[in-house]
């Protein structure tokens, strides 16, 4: 792997763990403020699932990292399957009761986060690396 792409890498997957920050402080729209255990609670389970199975499945693949339309699906359909499994790793941890609202809602808002992220991602490296033009000789 090359500096590179150890970097691109790194930036994406610290930016991923910000998406379930994010997720968990955007909970008070819902609920009227945010506990700190559910950083634990929620945030750790879903990123522990993200970062042991998404790589396996994809999503810091080159073509994922560099790519808006492999990205735009790839992401959220390894994320549906990574949710589930972090859902049910919440439920099993915390000894919830397991709801549909709160899966639906949470598999929903963390596709979106890290869809929007990663294109945002995408566009930046594009922008940085895109080589200046030359102009014609005068």
């Amino acid at each position: 792997m090359t500096d590179r792409k150890r970097a691109l890498v790194a930036l994406t997957a610290l930016g991923d763990a910000l998406v379930f920050v994010l997720f968990v402080a955007l909970t008070p729209i819902e609920h009227g403020s945010v506990e700190i255990a559910a950083f634990g609670r929620t945030a750790l389970p879903f990123a522990a699932v993200w970062f042991f199975g998404s790589p396996w499945l994809g999503a810091f693949r080159t073509s994922t990292l560099t790519r808006l339309r492999i990205a735009a699906w790839r992401v959220p359909l390894i994320w549906l399957g990574c949710g589930i499994l972090a859902v049910m790793l919440r439920v099993w941890l915390t000894d919830r009761t397991f709801s549909w609202a709160f899966t639906i809602a949470s598999i929903s808002l963390v596709a979106a986060l890290l869809v929007v992220w990663r294109i945002a991602l995408i566009l930046a490296a594009r922008r940085i690396t895109r080589r200046p033009r030359r102009s014609p000789p005068a």
